[in-house]
């Protein structure tokens, strides 16, 4: 990313620390992927470039278009996101007493930064991958990729061979323009 998208590549986050991934952690009981915590520890999140608004009551995100690195307008959520957009997901599906709304085990992972659309991980897999779940407002997650590590690998490819590369599990194509990754 810094050699062909450098101002996608600055909304990374710096890497997540020891607290972070502790944190994430006592969430899921000492259980999260590898790959997971190795791209948290690289980077945690890609909301660098964002900043709060102050509004009466309190404060609104406003997202920068170089935090979507995903197609489709998607971020990658940080650590302590994770955590929260999953308590908001589970307070929501209790309040509408639906369980399939939002389980536990579930952790989100990329995301719209304006509605609840994007990927999750889920945690209750079992054998050596955890499958990436799609979910919209709306309708329940359905399966969309077998790993978090398959999504980031697709990613990657896409990046790095430029203009019109597909990104293999959305259709899309990743192009470089003025040093920020375009979806088309």
């Amino acid at each position: 990313m810094e050699e062909n998208t450098p101002s996608s590549a600055e909304a990374l986050n710096p890497p997540a620390g020891d607290a972070d991934i502790a944190q994430l952690r006592a969430v899921f009981d000492g259980n999260i992927p590898d790959v997971l915590e190795t791209w948290l520890r690289m980077n945690n999140g890609s909301t660098a470039k964002d900043r709060r608004e102050s509004i009466p009551g309190g404060f609104r995100v406003v997202n920068h278009p170089d935090s979507a690195i995903f197609p489709f307008g998607k971020a990658f959520l940080g650590s302590q996101e994770m955590v929260a957009h999953r308590a908001d997901y589970l307070h929501i599906a209790a309040d509408i007493g639906d369980k399939d709304y939002w389980e536990p085990s579930w952790i989100p992972v990329i995301e719209t930064p304006d509605a609840p659309y994007g990927f999750l991980l889920d945690m209750k897999s079992e054998g050596d991958g955890f499958p990436i779940l799609s979910f919209a407002e709306g309708s329940y997650p359905h399966p969309y990729a077998p790993s978090l590590a398959h999504v980031l690998d697709a990613l990657s490819s896409a990046i790095t061979h430029g203009a019109g590369s597909a990104f293999s599990l959305s259709g899309a194509a990743a192009t470089a323009a003025n040093g920020r990754i375009i979806w088309v």
